[in-house]
């Protein structure tokens, strides 16, 4: 049951990210405005790596299951951009 969900919010992440490489992809500010996002993504997925064992133990999951759902955000990030240069 625990992989469903997680396959869940991939899929979602999937979407999202892919809708924002649309609206990217509509106009030079939005195309701005969502690489500063994208930006502020990576910053913040940089630091959950560097700090995986104490953010393990504020959310209280295994280290494992934290850096499985970073590499699933990784992954939904190279989707996105993937869209967003193929648009």
């Amino acid at each position: 049951m625990r992989a469903m969900y997680l396959a869940n919010y991939f899929v979602a992440g999937c979407i999202a990210f892919s809708l924002l490489g649309w609206v990217a992809s509509l106009h030079p500010i939005a195309f701005r405005a969502v690489l500063c996002l994208l930006a502020a993504i990576a910053i913040v997925w940089g630091l959950s790596w560097l700090l995986d064992f104490s953010l393990s133990k504020l959310l209280r999951i295994s280290v494992a299951d934290l850096q499985a759902l970073l590499i699933a955000g990784l992954a939904m990030l190279l989707i996105g951009l993937g869209v967003l240069l193929c648009t």
